[in-house]
């Protein structure tokens, strides 16, 4: 999002100036963003760099040797910024380490993005633009009357064929992403709001324009409500950082003091609550890493400090106890390597395991699920006879049992799981709404003697 800013502040100085002097020395200004912009936060953006730049050389708005000063300027500063603070954060061999450029060689020159999935070269057209934009108006009607219209079609051309270009341009690579084209919402926007205006100027002219800023008028909040859904439902989908928020609940919670949160409660009826002091050691799989299980998580204060000469195992995190945690420290793994992960004598170190699939765990047990965290699956509509689903809880295959045991639902699954058993109770069975699935299984090691449910092997 810092690179959002630098671009979209870029994109405004793009815009037209009555005075031709100071036109020049905005679209510098604008060279000089994205270069920051791209050596600093986001690699991609040397594409948007690149469109830019020969738009406004072709379109005689700058000459070259304008170009240049801004740039190396821009860019030289940058790196001296950029490589000896990311270095030091970094900690890696080499010692000194420009790390977009890191990023570019690993993803685009070696392909290892691919790894990821891959779209068709249309996806950014057909798919991501139209989510990102939200308005079908926008695309349907608004920027070819922005482009087609002689009082506005300088103004949106300036902004919108650069931002096009790299859009175009970017869809040769065949991992794609909404969130790397997220730059050309606000100028496509712009643009989209001076066909807009020129509608909406003459809807007193005849009944087709008047019809036609009706419609744009009612896209408005009708937009606004699509947005705000896409927003909620966004918010279903980081069921890591929902199972590291509720594993530091059961991981220091105790049998012998009174249950004030959900994640204590749900612990306070098991025997095998963990002791308190010591080391909780977690690993997290790969589906946990990507929906929340970060270092921003991890760390609820400062790092603890490590003496010099001995460095963190790699893939390993420890993290300072907060007030709340008493004297537990957590120890987080982030092992991927899958001959590692086959090997039963591997898991024999954990305490706690945040996994997609509880059968991955092949060894250390036995387990038992204490818990597991929903993500966003689609909308759901539901009809017929309401049925108990247990307030929070959810039914799922046990472990060695062969029945079936329910676990606590942590996080915005119970809640979207509580909302929908009060709408089907108000509506006879009926519900539309997001459709929750198990995503992260939150499992803990039994000791010895604890007869409880368990993750087969």
């Amino acid at each position: 999002m810092f690179a959002f800013g630098l671009t979209t502040l870029a994109f405004s100085y793009l815009l037209p100036h009555p005075d031709p002097k100071r036109q020049t020395r905005r679209f510098r200004l604008t060279i000089a963003l994205l270069t920051c912009a791209t050596a600093v936060f986001r690699s991609e953006l040397a594409i948007l760099l690149v469109t830019v730049t020969i738009y406004g050389l072709s379109s005689s708005l700058i000459p070259l040797s304008k170009v240049i000063p801004p740039f190396l300027f821009s860019f030289a500063f940058s790196l001296l910024v950029s490589v000896p603070l990311d270095s030091y954060f970094w900690q890696r061999k080499p010692l000194i380490i420009w790390p977009e450029l890191w990023g570019f060689y690993y993803n685009a020159v070696l392909g290892s993005s691919s790894a990821w999935g891959v779209s068709p070269w249309h996806w950014y057209f057909t798919s991501a633009l139209p989510k990102i934009l939200t308005n079908p108006l926008v695309s349907l009607l608004l920027l070819p009357a922005a482009f087609s219209t002689d009082g506005t079609r300088r103004q949106a051309r300036r902004v919108a064929i650069p931002a096009l270009s790299f859009v175009a341009v970017y869809s040769l690579q065949p991992h794609k992403e909404a969130r790397f084209i997220f730059y050309v919402a606000p100028p496509l926007t712009a643009a989209a709001a001076l066909g807009a205006n020129y509608v909406w100027n003459r809807r007193a002219k005849t009944t087709v324009y008047r019809l036609t800023s009706l419609v744009i008028a009612l896209s408005v909040p009708l937009s606004f409500a699509i947005s705000t859904a896409m927003l909620a439902a966004s918010s279903l989908n980081y069921p890591g950082g929902e199972a590291l928020d509720a594993l530091r609940g059961l991981a220091t919670a105790t049998t012998s003091t009174p249950a004030t949160t959900f994640a204590e409660a749900s612990m306070s009826t098991s025997t095998s609550a963990p002791d308190l002091g010591g080391t909780v050691v977690v690993h997290t799989d790969v589906l946990a890493c990507m929906t929340g299980v970060t270092l921003f998580g991890q760390h609820h204060s400062l790092p603890p400090y490590l003496p010099r000469g001995v460095p963190l195992q790699p893939g390993r995190a420890a993290v300072k106890k907060t007030e709340e945690e008493d004297d537990v420290t957590f120890t987080f793994d982030k092992t991927e390597d899958p001959a590692a992960l086959r090997n039963p004598d591997f898991w024999e170190r954990f305490d706690y395991v945040l996994t997609e699939d509880p059968k991955a765990v092949v060894g250390g047990g036995p387990w038992e699920v204490v818990g597991i965290v929903e993500g966003f699956a689609g909308v759901e509509v539901v009809k017929g006879e309401k049925t108990d689903t247990g307030n929070g809880d959810v039914e799922s295959g046990g472990g060695g049992g062969g029945g079936k045991d329910k676990h606590n639902v942590f996080g915005r699954g119970g809640l979207v799981r509580r909302a929908k058993d009060r709408v089907r109770g108000l509506t006879g069975g009926w519900w539309v709404g997001p459709r929750m699935v198990p995503k992260v299984h939150i499992l803990r090691r039994m000791r010895e003697g604890e007869g409880r449910r368990a993750v087969a092997e």
